[in-house]
């Protein structure tokens, strides 16, 4: 990951890069001290820095030690810092908003508590991120991971197959 964005430069893409959090405060150091030196090393290339991914789903830190995270990112880097995670995770820790530039969202339908059948799904995205947008005034919502399973078991009318995939991105694009 830390070649990510070298690569990226020289290429002349743009990316946001990714710090993992986990519940490990060493390896959560020296992901942070990486992270750090590479937006300050790359600032035309990477756009934003992404304070950990699903870490309030996953129970690795609390939302106060996530937001104390993030604002400590913030104060040494030039770009905008974000966190990624699951739409509800956002709504149950408000907190962590203030600390983001700006809010990154996961939408799975397949994985709802209540899961979503594939011709539905494009509009729960739309609905959901509506949601968001509302609840989060005067801060940008991005989708940062949306999708659909090729394979797997059937949930409550959510069928996971190659065509409903198909249409599932197709319809969110559209």
């Amino acid at each position: 990951l830390d070649q990510v964005a070298g690569i990226a430069a020289k290429l002349g893409l743009k990316v946001m890069q990714g710090i993992w959090i986990s519940n490990d405060p060493a390896k959560n150091r020296a992901q942070i001290e990486t992270a750090v030196a590479l937006a300050n090393r790359y600032p035309d290339t990477i756009r934003a820095v992404i304070v950990g991914n699903e870490v309030l789903l996953r129970g690795d830190m609390t939302a106060t030690d996530l937001a104390n995270t993030m604002r400590a990112v913030k104060a040494r880097v030039r770009v905008p810092v974000t966190y990624a995670d699951v739409w509800e995770f956002w709504l149950r820790n408000r907190d962590v908003a203030a600390a983001a530039d700006f809010i990154t969202i996961h939408i799975l339908p397949y994985w709802e508590d209540f899961p979503i059948p594939a011709r539905y799904a494009a509009a729960h995205v739309d609905a959901i991120r509506r949601q968001l947008v509302e609840a989060f005034a005067g801060k940008e919502v991005i989708i940062g991971e949306v999708g659909w399973p090729s394979y797997g078991r059937m949930r409550e009318g959510a069928l996971p197959s190659p065509a409903n995939q198909a249409r599932v991105i197709q319809d969110v694009l559209a």
